[in-house]
């Protein structure tokens, strides 16, 4: 029976192992080693036994503890191992079955980029930390409407895509050559989306990810209401996901529908509060569709330039920011004036690193998603004085990010007492069936409501839930994405009082061996004793397998 057992389990490890079942989004680096899992066998297999079991899962034995009797084995390194892991712990033949997790230094990842240990603006903001767990998709798009990009610069031309010169150069005439004879947009494209970890000049704060340059400036630096027009409309036609507005000045009149429009096409749009050191309005950030960021030393403070107030949303770093220049194709300068325009792109990457994990992809772009962005980025801010929500955190963005929750309520079939405190489990599947890959306890309140999390399981599975004494019910096709699934309603069937998903003689002994006590988790009314009423219960559903 057991090597039955096994050869069943393992045969749909081996399964999972050739395909691998995560969502499509998955990070940069795999949070462990691709295609390794480590298996501690219980007591009494033997060696033969643990041979056929390799072979049978389609595993390469890789190496075996030193000091402790454990098996490094190597599956297909596409596939979702923590998948693998559940199903080896689930066939009984095993003490330990983990995925051969990857570990850091406590202060996270840490690029090779020869100035990053100049840039003390990114672990200010807690960047290595949130590396660690994610470093963003090459298929998210950061738009730039800047004077240009030094288009050649080593340090950012693998992350250029075409772009468009809407400025112009000295007659305005324009073309598809974003070049930058001035240097902002060369900086502020650096800071947001410099190559990370390339061995070169510095890093950024989005290390994966493209960026769209698009020039909405003359050569002299003069800038027109209609050329930033024209260059929104184009950043969302090619597919940006945030775009990065370091300008303004007066107001944009009826002309601000374009921003309304960006939006509403699922754009998160960032924009610089000014330089006023005053509360006074600034456009674009005024408008609501906007995040306004404003500027704020490496001591938290503000930046004695910029604007602030109740109407600024976030404030980022920018009193000491190293980036890229236009002056050569590998030059860089340090940046001590607390502009705002060097904030902006702060969040304009964070935005991007956010957007491709709640998105199911570069063109699921909609409102929703791009207001989950700006949800996450406002929420986890550092709250100071001087800007309505705080200083950014990458980490706890991140975090938050990866961090689904499951939200719903329940009612189990002839219950009459209340659901207070009565416990409530929540397992992740994958999708379309199979063994648990994780699995959250909670408790529900009086009315049956409930809340768990998981972390770190992004994209579509299968849930199964159940209360205390219930059967599990089965939701297809749940997308584990932040904000979360929520809004479940369900009716469970009551009866299962060993938890072994059927009802069955075990559940109607145990029923008689507490007949007459008040024993809650046996007690399938909720009316304070064992009794008929709960025989009656297992009786007629019996025979009933959960889903």
């Amino acid at each position: 029976m057991l090597v039955y057992a096994l050869a069943l389990g393992l045969g749909l490890g081996q399964a999972i192992a050739q395909s691998g079942l995560r969502g499509p989004l998955q990070a940069s680096e795999p949070e462990y080693a691709p295609g390794q899992v480590l298996v501690k066998f219980r007591s009494g297999i033997t060696p033969s036994q643990r041979a056929w079991a390799r072979q049978v899962t389609g595993a390469q034995l890789i190496k075996r503890g030193q000091y402790l009797d454990y098996e490094l084995w190597q599956f297909n390194p596409y596939a979702d191992m923590r998948a693998v892991a559940a199903q080896l712990r689930h066939s009984g033949w095993f003490d330990a079955a983990e995925p051969n997790w990857r570990v850091y230094l406590a202060d996270g990842w840490t690029p090779n980029d020869t100035l990053y240990p100049q840039q003390p603006a990114l672990p200010f903001i807690n960047a290595p930390q949130a590396w660690a767990l994610w470093r963003g998709d090459n298929n998210f798009i950061m738009a730039i409407l800047d004077t240009g990009v030094r288009r050649n610069h080593l340090d950012l031309q693998p992350r250029l895509l075409p772009g468009y010169d809407f400025g112009g150069d000295v007659d305005g005439v324009r073309d598809n050559d974003p070049s930058d004879p001035n240097g902002h947009g060369t900086f502020v494209t650096g800071i947001a989306g410099a190559v990370t970890n390339n061995g070169r000049g510095v890093a950024s704060v989005a290390p994966n990810g493209k960026i769209l340059p698009v020039k909405v400036f003359r050569d002299s630096l003069q800038g027109f209401l209609n050329d930033i027009v024209d260059g929104l409309n184009y950043a969302v036609a090619q597919g940006a996901h945030s775009i990065n507005l370091s300008l303004g000045g007066g107001s944009w009149g009826s002309f601000a529908s374009v921003l309304d429009n960006a939006w509403n096409a699922g754009v998160v749009i960032v924009a610089a509060a000014g330089n006023n050191n005053n509360t006074n309005p600034f456009y674009p950030a005024w408008y609501p569709v906007c995040i306004a960021v404003a500027a704020c030393n490496l001591d938290g403070t503000r930046s004695s330039v910029s604007t602030y107030g109740s109407w600024v949303d976030v404030a980022a770093p920018s009193g000491d920011v190293y980036s890229t220049t236009s002056s050569g194709v590998d030059t860089y300068r340090h940046n001590t004036g607390g502009f705002t325009s060097y904030a902006a792109p702060f969040v304009t990457a964070q935005a991007a690193l956010l957007y491709a994990l709640v998105a199911d992809g570069p063109t699921d772009r909609s409102v929703a998603r791009a207001q989950a962005v700006r949800e996450l980025i406002e929420s986890t801010a550092t709250p100071v004085n001087y800007v309505a929500h705080g200083i950014i955190n990458l980490q706890a963005s991140v975090e938050k990010a990866l961090t689904v929750p499951v939200r719903g309520r329940v009612q189990i079939q002839n219950y009459t007492g209340s659901y207070n405190g009565r416990t409530v489990e929540v397992v992740l599947r994958p999708q379309g069936g199979g063994n648990a890959i994780a699995t959250q306890n909670g408790t529900l309140n009086a009315s049956g409501n409930f809340s768990v999390s998981f972390f770190n399981y992004l994209g579509y599975y299968d849930l199964a839930i159940r209360a205390q004494g219930t059967l599990l019910k089965r939701v297809p096709n749940a997308r584990m994405r932040y904000p979360g699934v929520s809004g479940l309603n369900l009716t469970l069937i009551a009866g299962d009082v060993n938890g072994d998903n059927r009802i069955d003689d075990a559940d109607m002994l145990q029923v008689l061996f507490s007949f007459g006590q008040n024993n809650p988790s046996i007690d399938l009314n909720g009316d304070g004793s064992v009794d008929d009423a709960d025989l009656l219960i297992v009786l007629f559903n019996f025979g009933m397998v959960g889903d």
